[in-house]
């Protein structure tokens, strides 16, 4: 158990003391009124800030509104409560009426934190962020609840997220970021780096939300670029850089759960990058593509580890169990969909997260884990048809 823990400890304490005192009626309608206030929250911060981009900021502002919401509804509905309760006289049902009162006060804060804590899971909010995602008190309250409970948190959880990246862990899955040297200096200025340029692409869109989106891709195939599913979330006609100009592409694969897409435009003369599935741990690789919808840009990076991440899709539904390197470098929004190159100019990855507990972490999808979609891709829309890249992602 950590810090977090023991105050989530005393606090239920507090709780379940003052429901004690109150008694189950007071505390049902306090307990109604803090859940209704919160939920209340849940769903306005969203209207109020949806429209927002991403920062710190909204996501502080987002989680004050919940909290305000949670407070004023639970005070509302105490006093209620208490007027009630006033009627009571008969003295067993007021000694059940208190053990009553504190087991519920003590399930709503519970509750309340957990709600809290699944947001605050997917931010960059410092130090706080890491003792959330490895508290032992929210993860039991997590299991115990129906594991579709999240998903009715999405739309808050999209407000409260500081980055663009879809979620790559479980709320309350501590991350395991293994220790490995700096990438070397000299990989990004390397003549086989020089040479994957034109194969690297940009990606441009708007989405369903009215948000233009942007990422990175690349050539794999003849008339094929890889990206990921986020990236061209509910976007209709994505444009891609190439070759000195700009194409449309349509979607011909759409994979939601692994977050890979794959595009069909003419590449013309553009070099094909080939995959290298034999990559590992602490291996460099060179994190290339167009962060925060800038130039071509090169960082150098090297594999920490291969990892089983098990997280939701990029909607924040189910759990999928993805092949990928965690990644010593700098990943950055845009970034995504970008390829991570091998010394020798393969393909080793395709960068789909970053992390929201250490900077210099990233994550990247296994070139063996987007094989079969690399050969679903080649093979489909051959026809001229497109698939449906449903509603716009986190």
């Amino acid at each position: 158990m950590n810090v977090l823990d023991w105050l989530l400890v005393l606090l239920v304490l507090a709780y379940a003391l003052s429901g004690y005192w109150q008694g189950f009626v007071t505390g049902a309608f306090a307990t109604i009124g803090l859940l209704l206030g919160g939920l209340g929250g849940i769903f306005l911060a969203p209207v109020l800030l949806g429209s927002l981009d991403p920062s710190l900021a909204v996501s502080l502002g987002a989680l004050f509104v919940v909290i305000l919401c949670a407070s004023l509804g639970q005070a509302l509905l105490q006093y209620a409560g208490a007027r009630v309760r006033e009627r009571i006289t008969w003295q067993p049902a007021r000694a059940l009426d208190a053990i009553g009162g504190a087991l519920l006060s003590a399930l709503a804060v519970l509750l309340v934190a957990w709600a809290l804590g699944v947001a605050i899971s997917g931010t960059r909010i410092g130090s706080v962020t890491s003792l959330v995602r490895s508290s032992a008190v929210l993860a039991k309250v997590n299991d115990a609840l129906p594991s579709s409970a999240p998903n009715a948190l999405q739309a808050f959880n999209n407000v409260v997220g500081t980055g663009f990246f879809p979620r790559y862990l479980e709320p309350f899955a501590p991350e395991q970021i293994v220790e490995v040297e700096p990438g070397p200096s000299e990989l990004p200025k390397s003549a086989a780096i020089r040479k994957v340029r034109p194969s690297v692409v940009k990606i441009r869109g708007a989405n369903q939300c009215g948000r233009g989106v942007e990422g990175t891709g690349f050539v794999f195939a003849e008339d094929r670029v890889m990206t990921n599913a986020h990236v061209v979330a509910g976007v209709d006609d994505p444009e891609v850089s190439i070759g000195g100009g700009t194409e449309l592409a349509r979607v011909v694969l759409y994979d939601r759960e692994l977050d890979i897409a794959v595009l069909a435009l003419d590449t013309g003369d553009v070099p094909v990058l080939a995959f290298d599935k034999e990559s590992g741990a602490e291996d460099p690789v060179a994190i290339v593509g167009y962060p925060q919808d800038g130039p071509f840009d090169v960082q150098t990076g090297r594999i920490r580890a291969m990892q089983n991440l098990r997280s939701p899709d990029i909607y924040g539904s189910g759990t999928v169990v993805r092949e990928v390197f965690s990644l010593r470098g700098l990943v950055r929004p845009g970034n995504s969909g970008g390829p991570i190159i091998t010394p020798q100019g393969k393909v080793a990855g395709v960068v789909f997260a970053a992390s929201v507990t250490d900077p210099e972490t990233g994550y990247a999808l296994t070139a063996k884990q987007v094989g079969d979609s690399a050969r679903r891709g080649t093979a489909a829309g051959t026809d001229g048809s497109e698939v449906d890249t449903g509603d716009c992602a986190a």
